[in-house]
């Protein structure tokens, strides 16, 4: 059996981008992409790992999109005979109500997972799914025998609990092949720059996922083979700076993994997954700008950029970053996300002396002197803050 591995396309609006809608539909392409492939691969198996969806709360209209997004992917697969076994990701950014409406709609051949379970599978009993949903700190914090637990104490019971649900679901099957379907951070993965963002999270020892033949993970955006049997999918579409040096896409694993140990594991990049690309600028690079010696920014075309640059005050004063901003898109930038300065000052009014004492224009100048903002974007802000101000009375 040819089983798809998908997680973490986290469909929603609002992303750095052109337009509040541009990257969601950015992600709806690549999904696509990635339902025709899994269809004319011949999978007969689709596991997705969590985290459909951006964020959790948000307002009916912008939900209904989103979920209409997610339910005509899975309908496209079920469509196509495949099996498809879903589970809810990080609750920060899967609802589960919106899971249960999933569930409720009963497509064809789709199985939907907000607690830990087995799935049944019409197969002939080559494979088993056990699933275990996405959680966080949040998950435990509102239990009785959690409140007043010093932190590493706190972590240790997410982690053993973790553990003891795999050991119920492992028991539940006896000796046929299981696949874990989980969204959790692994002991052993390569979280890259989600490290920090990772901290005191429940985790999935290396202990737990041996219990299993195969563990397929979502949450992680750096897809990796991990430990002896574990595989992230990573997302199949980047979302931020973060993911700029990843590789977006799949996995495609058949069971005959089982007994040669991965080797039929395939991982499938996404065709055009939008690019990232930060430029990091010195003096140097400053002043051969204001010299006019233009960079031909030949990474930048169709990509999402974000300029970060170092420099003097002298040379801040006599930079205009929006001349660099149309240099970008002349060069064909999708987007420019940003473009950050770090001043070295001689004498500035520091963050420190912004205190409630100053008016709010006095503050915005120097807040904005602080941020090496010219005079001119300084005033432009202080006529908006003005005017909403005027509204708020």
């Amino acid at each position: 059996m040819k089983i798809a591995h998908v997680a973490d396309p986290h469909w929603g609006f609002g992303y750095a981008g052109p337009t509040p809608a541009a990257r969601f539909e950015d992600i709806t392409r690549n999904m696509d992409w990635v339902a025709s492939r899994i269809i004319d691969e011949g999978c007969e198996l689709v596991l997705f790992a969590g985290d459909a969806f951006k964020d959790a709360r948000v307002f009916i209209d912008r939900a209904t999109a989103e979920i209409q997004a997610f339910v005509a992917w899975l309908r496209r697969l079920s469509g196509a005979g495949i099996e498809v076994i879903v589970i809810s990701g990080t609750p920060s950014h899967d609802a589960i109500s919106a899971y249960h409406l999933i569930r409720e709609m009963q497509i064809p051949g789709v199985q939907v997972f907000t607690e830990p379970g087995i799935a049944s599978l019409p197969t002939d009993g080559d494979v088993i799914v056990a699933c275990i949903p996405g959680m966080n700190r949040s998950s435990f914090a509102v239990r009785d025998d959690f409140v007043g637990l010093p932190p590493h104490e706190f972590h240790q019971r997410m982690t053993d609990e973790i553990t003891e649900t795999c050991r119920e679901l492992r028991g539940q099957v006896g000796g046929q092949p299981v696949i874990l379907n989980s969204h959790l951070s692994y002991e052993l993965a390569d979280l890259g720059f989600e490290d920090a963002l990772m901290q005191n999270e429940p985790i999935l020892t290396d202990e737990a996922a041996r219990m299993f033949d195969l563990v397929c993970l979502g949450h992680i955006h750096r897809a990796q083979h991990a430990g002896s049997n574990v595989f992230y999918s990573g997302a199949p579409e980047r979302h931020s700076f973060g993911d700029e040096d990843t590789v977006p896409g799949f996995w495609i694993h058949d069971t005959e993994t089982f007994t040669t140990r991965f080797a039929n594991s395939e991982f499938i990049s996404t065709l055009r997954p939008r690019r990232f690309r930060t430029i990091d600028w010195c003096d140097m690079d400053i002043e051969a700008w204001l010299d006019g010696q233009v960079d031909d920014f030949s990474q930048v075309r169709d990509a999402i950029v974000r300029v970060r640059y170092a420099c003097s005050e002298d040379l801040q004063k006599r930079f205009d970053r929006r001349s660099l901003e149309k240099a970008l898109y002349d060069a064909g930038a999708y987007f420019v996300a940003e473009i950050r300065a770090e001043i070295e000052r001689t004498e500035r009014i520091r963050d420190a002396e912004v205190t409630e004492a100053l008016s709010p224009l006095t503050a915005l100048a120097a807040w904005g002197n602080n941020q090496g903002y010219g005079d001119a974007e300084i005033s432009e802000l202080q006529v908006m803050t003005t005017e909403l101000l005027e509204v708020s009375l």
